[in-house]
């Protein structure tokens, strides 16, 4: 338990200003795509996610924005109460890059082992994964994929 604290604190510790205030909007994201996604249907938490319009910006910053939102989005999933599975992690990553003017698509697959399905969501930015093995798309056959629209 202490080192598991300790590992917390040491990260914690390696963030910036900026980080921590992403962090913090990362986890009331999650704390309200939970129940929503329980609540709404998909249809309607697509409606209430969009991407702001915004001027065509270099790749490479676009993805390495989307890499570090990853990893916030990932840290407020592991310092929730409650339990937070991919669907709500994919939804929160891309509410957020939306809010900062990246198209991003969701995708939700299925795969089929031994021992039954499992399905995964993840979040695609122009057929990159953003945060997960490269081997995602290969791994699980998309049964979604959702574009937001642009108001």
């Amino acid at each position: 338990m202490w080192k598991s604290f300790r590992s917390k604190i040491i990260i914690a510790r390696q963030l910036s200003f900026g980080e921590w205030l992403t962090l913090v909007e990362a986890w009331w994201a999650l704390f309200g795509f939970y129940p929503a996604l329980r609540w709404f249907s998909f249809d309607r938490l697509k409606s209430l996610i969009r991407t702001n319009s915004s001027e065509k910006a270099d790749p490479i910053r676009v993805l390495n924005v989307a890499k570090k939102l990853h990893k916030l989005v990932y840290l407020a999933s592991r310092l929730h109460l409650l339990p937070m599975t991919c669907l709500p992690r994919a939804f929160t990553l891309r509410w957020m890059l939306g809010r900062r003017g990246i198209p991003a698509q969701l995708r939700i697959g299925i795969s089929k082992t031994a021992t039954g399905i499992l399905a995964h969501a993840w979040v695609d930015i122009d057929g990159e994964t953003i945060g997960e093995s490269e081997d995602i798309p290969e791994r699980f056959k998309i049964l979604s994929s959702v574009t937001f629209s642009v108001p």
